[in-house]
């Protein structure tokens, strides 16, 4: 509730820091309590018509204020006439204070203004901007209080409501786009969206908060991660922490509040005659524990208040909580009453708000009806969803009547562990949205990390997990018990083409992956993560099944070459097995594909060779390397990301997985697009170690080989990097994933070429898994330093110990990776550098070389190793340096790459 307040100066106004959907370009004064919003002139209409003709519909909108002009000059009887006053408590000072903002948010005059069209509607004048990134184009701005004012830590959650998204006057590009929107996400199954969501995660959650402790959830997550299978997780995750100290007790009077709000925005916008597109409900709540406890005792002991100073007559309450809910003795709910709080009554702190927002494409339609759209987010008049126990199906009214009203609100969800659990879901305006307990997921009782998830056939389960210390190198006091943990109860499962192993625990870490079943299996999960089940009712619904398809086609080539070459005396004549290109755009998920060619001809008695050409995907080696390995053996269920993603590399000691032993050239840097020359140079080298060992070895003959393609732009330089793939190692089949512009260009660029073998080259396109997921650069970072860790001091189940040694700078020959500005004239691809401060914290590769070689045969040579530079000590002439072995290093040359990036803190 605003207050008088003091004047904030002019360089106290700050950009509104909470906003988790909409447009930018919201600002917000020093202390938060008022928020101004660029907007629409019908956006604006609406506010001032809902305030003075639909009460009951205004209550639902944030506290509105008034409006500015942004590019007018504003004096203060100007302001008091847009800021007109709608109580009491707004004050002369805020007005002022409105003021002062209003100068500040003055645009700079164009140079060539473009004159408003007279009589145009919005539609003519307001460019529709989809996302955040840029500011609306308008003068104008309405005033409203800021609904997350008044919190410690306030997480705000914006669901977009409705199936259809834009109104009548949209530009035809706009409509396809948002049916396309509506297509893809939960708005056209369940009828809303998660726009956006900031949740406080406390000081010890996984979830990599920004400085202030939030973790924050675009618009990407609700329209890529969101769907009906995992929506009440995520409403789970908004409410529930632990970590926040919101336990399950909290978490429910949180939810019983939001839950009666719920009711009386549904039974408005019923007896109303509007139409709203795109409009948004936001949910706020004090996501600090300790704050909510404090508020909500304050509250409890305000209503004890209130109850005292009861009016006998009337039978109502004198006082009234903003926002306000408490507990009773018993722990039930105690929603606060509606009569005004006067000012020399207890100022009751913030515990939630439920508001209606975002009305630019919002208007009154008397004689039609109330908004069918935004109620029950099909259009239809019945607004409430079917749902299914597994057993029976029964209208939401009925769950409501039969199974709530026997006992109190139990909240967004119950722990139930039962053989035949039951469905349990509550309706947000007429769409199935906050309660569900699922057949396939059985919760455990409160406090327990585990839980099961039953998969039927074809479903996966796709999960994020971060990334935790391993057991072996973590510092003193780090707990791992956090680190995602998943055994096999029953059934088969696999991930990546891998089988999982009964009743063995698996520790997934720092990975965006899945594990898929064929004929349904038992899971059981602990740890944290971010998880989903993705439910195929057919095979067709299931992209897997494009891929096992693939994989039984290069076996049937696999048999043909074993046949041919037993047949042939001393095998002559005998053929080739499938070498296979695997391509596509970013985030299309081609490194796993690769890997799961690979992995399931290993499981049918192959020995294919496994290449990876992307020097962002090490399967064998670190990151920024090219590396080729027979793979005959099992791979590893729990390889992270971006590292050495199939088998281990060669140590001392025994492992979890077969050692693979990989060839590996160096290319020191993050995308092939940087020093093209060299990586083809390297490609070629690469490619022709694995010619030599296909010719040799009959077993990987047959078998084939898989490449790695890196991710690379549809164009010609991009088809002409992936094309001399296809020519290096004989590729004879390319497989291109969810890109029909790369699919058409290799069609064109291959469809007249052979191998040199004589035979076509094959170009396939298959669509893309829906759940690849993004990986943004906060999280390869994290990957990157994982591998680096691993390559020095194993992982938690294998333990290694690396050698520090001092060397003295005379004895060590190290090369650097120039940057593309320092090539000398005659274009040397290594310069000869003397050991410097900024080495510090790099890992250099050891390469299988001698410091007299020429420059080319040292860049182009295969990697021996690695080692870390831990110190550069100028005084002493001398590097501080680990090495995964002892023993002098003077008689290798090492060479100083680009990428990967420093490892400060890899010696804590």
């Amino acid at each position: 509730m605003i207050r008088t307040k003091e004047i904030p100066n002019r360089a106290d106004l700050v950009d509104y820091a909470h906003a988790v959907a909409g447009h930018a370009g919201t600002l917000c004064d020093s202390d938060g309590e008022l928020f101004i919003k660029p907007c629409t002139p019908q956006e604006i209409k609406f506010y001032e018509s809902a305030n003075e003709s639909h009460p009951e519909f205004a209550e639902l909108m944030p506290l509105f204020m008034g409006t500015l002009m942004l590019n007018d000059a504003t004096d203060m009887d100007s302001i008091s006439e847009q800021i007109p006053v709608v109580a009491d408590h707004i004050s002369l000072e805020v007005k002022e204070a409105v003021l002062k903002m209003a100068h500040s948010l003055q645009p700079e005059p164009s140079q060539s203004p473009t004159p408003t069209l007279a009589g145009a509607s919005p539609s003519d004048n307001i460019k529709w901007i989809p996302n955040m990134t840029k500011k609306i184009a308008t003068d104008k701005a309405v005033v409203l209080e800021n609904a997350a004012y008044g919190y410690r830590r306030p997480n705000i959650m914006d669901v977009k409501l409705g199936v259809r998204l834009w109104a009548d006057d949209a530009p035809l590009e706009k409509k396809q786009r948002f049916d396309k929107i509506s297509a893809e996400t939960t708005h056209g199954e369940l009828g809303f969206r998660i726009a956006g969501m900031r949740v406080y995660r406390g000081c010890e959650g996984d979830e990599q908060p920004d400085e202030e402790g939030y973790k924050k959830y675009s618009k990407d997550f609700g329209r890529v991660h969101v769907n009906a299978g995992n929506v009440v997780d995520v409403f789970k995750k908004f409410v529930f922490n632990e970590h926040a100290k919101i336990d399950e007790e909290l978490g429910k009077a949180v939810a019983n509040a939001f839950l009666e709000d719920l009711k009386r925005v549904q039974q408005i916008l019923e007896n109303e005659e509007s139409r709203m597109f795109s409009a948004s409900l936001l949910f706020v709540f004090e996501g600090d524990g300790d704050a909510l406890r404090a508020a909500i005792d304050e509250t409890s002991a305000s209503a004890t208040m209130s109850q005292e100073g009861k009016d006998e007559d009337s039978g109502r309450s004198t006082i009234r909580v903003d926002s306000g809910i408490a507990l009773d003795e018993s722990g039930e709910l105690i929603l606060a009453g509606e009569d005004e709080l006067s000012d020399d009554e207890i100022d009751v702190p913030r515990i939630y708000s439920l508001k209606l927002i975002d009305f630019a494409h919002a208007q009154w339609t008397p004689g039609q009806g109330p908004d069918e759209n935004s109620l029950a987010g099909d259009g239809s008049p019945g607004r409430h969803a079917s749902v299914s126990s597994g057993k029976e199906r029964v209208m939401i009214n009925d769950i409501q009547r039969h199974e709530l009203q026997q006992k109190p609100l139990p909240g967004f969800w119950q722990h139930r562990c039962s053989a035949s659990p039951i469905l349990f879901e509550v309706s947000i305006l007429g769409t199935v949205l906050f309660v569900r307990i699922e057949d396939n997921i059985t919760y455990p009782p409160p406090g327990s990390r585990t839980r099961t998830i039953t998969l039927k056939p074809l479903w996966e389960w796709r999960f994020e997990s971060p990334h935790h210390p391993s057991a072996s190198f973590a510092s003193a006091g780090t707990s791992t018990s956090a680190a995602l943990t998943v055994r096999l109860v029953s059934g088969t499962a696999e991930r990546d083409g891998t089988e999982l192993a009964l009743n063995v625990p698996y520790t997934l870490q720092g990975a965006k992956s899945k594990i898929l079943t064929w004929k349904g299996c038992t899971l059981e999960v602990s740890g944290e993560c971010e998880d989903y089940v993705a439910e195929h009712a057919s095979p067709d619904e299931s992209p897997q099944v494009s891929y096992l398809n693939l994989h039984f086609a290069l076996q049937g080539r696999r048999r043909a070459a074993a046949a041919a070459a037993a047949a042939a005396a001393s095998g002559a004549g005998a053929t080739l097995g499938p070498r296979v290109l695997v391509c596509g755009g970013p985030c299309s998920g081609k490194t796993s594909l690769a890997r799961t060619l690979a992995a399931l001809a290993t499981r049918q008695g192959g020995q294919p060779i496994l290449a990876g050409a992307d020097p962002r995907e090490a399967f064998f080696s670190l990151p920024g390397t090219l590396g080729a390995a027979a793979v005959g053996t099992v791979m590893d269920v729990e390889a992270a990301d971006g590292g050495a993603g199939v088998g281990a590399s060669p140590s001392s000691g025994p492992g979890p997985v077969p050692v693979k032993l990989p060839l590996v050239h160096y290319f020191g840097r993050d995308r092939v697009e940087e020093d093209p020359d060299v990586w083809r140079a390297l490609v070629a080298a690469l490619g022709a170690a694995v010619g030599g060992r296909l010719a040799e070895d009959g077993a990987v003959r047959a078998a084939g080989l898989v490449v790695d393609a890196p991710t690379v732009a549809a164009g010609k330089s991009g088809v002409d990097l992936l094309a001399h793939i296809v020519s290096e190692f004989a590729v004879n089949i390319v497989v291109v994933l969810g890109s029909a512009r790369l699919n058409a260009e290799l069609q064109r660029r291959l469809s007249q070429e052979q191998t040199r073998f004589g035979e076509a080259i094959t170009v396939l396109a298959l669509d893309k898994s829906e759940g690849v997921a993004e990986r943004d650069e906060g999280f390869m970072q994290q990957v990157r330093e994982a591998a680096i860790k691993e390559y020095f001091f194993g992982d938690a189940k294998r333990t290694l110990s690396p050698f520090t040694q001092q060397v003295d700078f005379s004895t060590v020959a190290i090369y650097k990776i120039p940057d593309p500005s320092d090539y000398l004239a005659d274009e040397e691809v290594l310069e000869k550098v003397d050991p410097i401060s900024e080495m510090s914290h790099w890992t250099l590769a050891v390469m299988n070389a001698s410091p007299t070689d020429p420059i080319e045969t040292i860049r182009y040579a295969t990697v021996m190793g690695f080692v870390y530079v831990s110190e550069v000590d100028q005084d002493r002439q001398r590097l501080k340096i680990l090495a995964p072995v002892s023993g002098r290093l003077g008689d290798r040359p090492l060479i100083w790459g680009r990428w990967p990036e420093p490892y400060i803190n890899l010696l804590g």
